[in-house]
């Protein structure tokens, strides 16, 4: 039998999954990350993209935007702003949110507004990625 650890996820409107979990990865600023029970203690920055976390031996997927994930050697906490499963996906309304930020960026744009610009692309990109496997 696999270890095990406890795994939440939470956004900020719901909470997503509560339970044991045999191994995590997500997407992180350096990279994906991935995590086994027994994992040293760390804070990660979370990025736009696919979550992929194995319960039971079955490997579930989730769509996440921003956020953060505590890592410890008993527990993963996995906090977003907003979190939605693959088949929840309205590709698309993701479709026209691409088109949106890709013509925005296209504009002079503050800083500030680019940096929300190129967020709201990732994520649209993550979400249109991930409803097409």
């Amino acid at each position: 039998m696999a270890k095990t650890f406890r795994l939440d996820i939470l956004a900020a409107d719901k909470y997503f999954y509560g339970g044991d979990c045999e191994e995590i990865t997500f997407p992180s600023i350096d990279g994906r990350r991935g995590v086994l029970a027994g994992h040293e203690g760390m804070i990660c920055c979370l990025t736009a993209g696919e979550v992929r976390f194995r319960v039971n031996g079955e490997t579930r997927r989730a769509i996440v935007s921003e956020g953060f994930v505590e890592i410890m050697p008993t527990f993963v906490k996995l906090f977003a702003d907003s979190i939605e499963r693959p088949e929840e996906i309205d590709v698309l309304r993701a479709e026209a949110a691409k088109a949106r930020a890709q013509e925005r960026l296209r504009q002079q744009l503050s800083t500030k507004q680019y940096i929300h610009t190129h967020m709201a692309l990732k994520r649209a990109m993550a979400r249109i990625k991930a409803a097409g496997k």
